[in-house]
This record gives structure tokens, C-alpha cells and sequence, in this order.
């Protein structure tokens, strides 16, 4: 398999991981995502150069985690951004696991709240379903708009507008309870299906 086959492999299994795991602390899932498609840049960048790592996911993680704290330091020191994101870089590097600890985790849970999140219903639908096919199924821009027969532009604006949306109401990252999860249950339901149904 060619560097670039690998890496395009990895991407599509890891983006959803890294990128729930990364919401979750900066609690801000376009910035998230941001900072894992920048660990995958560095990659196909590295990669074909000096060979594939033993183990790519825990050297993906690496440099995503290297580059959030990265991202915060600078947002503190320009504008002091980082009330706004209530995230202390002392908290951020106490909850950031270990390699070892993050390839162990039980991730099954960000990527609940993930879901939960991309489908909240601030969001309207088609917004809530295009986002949640960038964030979990890993879909391209142009794979997203032939999903729903709309022009590539306007699949973009759907993503744009959703993560805007989400960063503006302050939407907590996390698994809505109880009556909440119930009421909220079918737009997610309803993601899954059309992400299966791409695959």
C-alpha cells in the first residue's frame, strides 16, 4: 500500500476519534476539527518522507494534542480567548491522555456526544445531517453535496453555518439525559441512517 493509500486509510478511521477526542476539551467542534485535519496535513506531509509510523493513530494524536496546546497558549496570549472557551491550560494538559492511555480510552462515549452535538436542534436539519457526515462519516465537501444533490457550495455554507451556529449558542459538549436524549433521539437516528446509507 502507497504512503498516500495509508494515510487516506487512517484518515478515515481515526478523523471521527481524533476529532470527538478534541471537542471535548476545546469544547469548540470546528476548531476540533480544524486542528485533526492539521495533524493529517503534517502526515501526508511526513510520511511519504520518512516511512509510516509504527503506530500511526498514537502519532496522530501526538500532534494533534501538541498543536491544540499550541492553539491555546497563542488564543491566551493574543485575546484572551481562553474564557471564552473556559478550557485552563493546566486543565487541558491534565485531561489530555498519555499516547498509550488515549489508543486505550473508550472512545465510544465523545463520539456519542459528538453525535449529539452535530444534531442538535439549533441546527436545522440539512445543516445538522451535512455536519455530522463531515464529522463521523468523514465525507468530503464535494461527496456531501452529491449526497444531497445540492451544488458544492452550498454543502460548504451548511457545514460553515453549523459550526458557527453551535460556537455562538455555547452548546455544551455532551450526551443530552433523559427526556432531553429522547426528544433529541430522532435527529440522530436519523444522521446514522443517512451516514450508513452513504457508506
Amino acid at each position: 500500500m502507497t504512503p498516500n493509500a495509508t494515510i487516506e486509510a487512517v484518515w478515515r478511521i481515526e478523523q471521527p476519534k481524533l476529532t470527538a477526542r478534541l471537542a471535548r476539551t476545546l469544547r469548540d467542534v470546528g476548531l476540533a476539527e480544524e486542528i485533526a485535519q492539521d495533524a493529517f496535513l503534517l502526515a501526508m506531509e511526513r510520511w511519504p518522507r520518512d516511512g509510516i509510523p509504527r503506530n500511526p493513530a498514537a502519532w496522530l494524536t501526538q500532534v494533534a494534542r501538541n498543536r491544540a496546546l499550541d492553539r491555546l497558549r497563542r488564543t491566551t496570549m493574543i485575546d484572551g480567548k481562553h474564557r471564552e472557551l473556559a478550557v485552563d491550560l493546566t486543565e487541558l494538559e491534565r485531561e489530555m491522555p498519555d499516547i498509550e492511555a488515549a489508543l486505550d480510552e473508550d472512545i465510544d462515549d465523545d463520539l456519542l456526544r459528538l453525535i449529539f452535538t452535530a444534531c442538535h436542534p439549533v441546527l436545522p436539519a440539512e445543516q445538522r445531517a451535512a455536519l455530522a457526515l463531515r464529522l463521523l462519516g468523514g465525507l468530503s465537501t464535494p461527496e456531501i453535496a452529491r449526497a444531497f444533490l445540492v451544488p458544492e457550495v452550498t454543502a460548504a455554507q451548511r457545514i460553515v453555518r453549523a459550526k458557527r451556529s453551535l460556537r455562538d449558542a455555547v452548546i455544551p459538549f455532551e450526551t443530552p439525559r433523559a427526556q432531553e436524549r429522547r426528544e433529541r433521539l430522532g435527529a440522530v437516528l436519523e444522521v446514522v441512517y443517512l451516514i450508513f446509507n452513504e457508506g
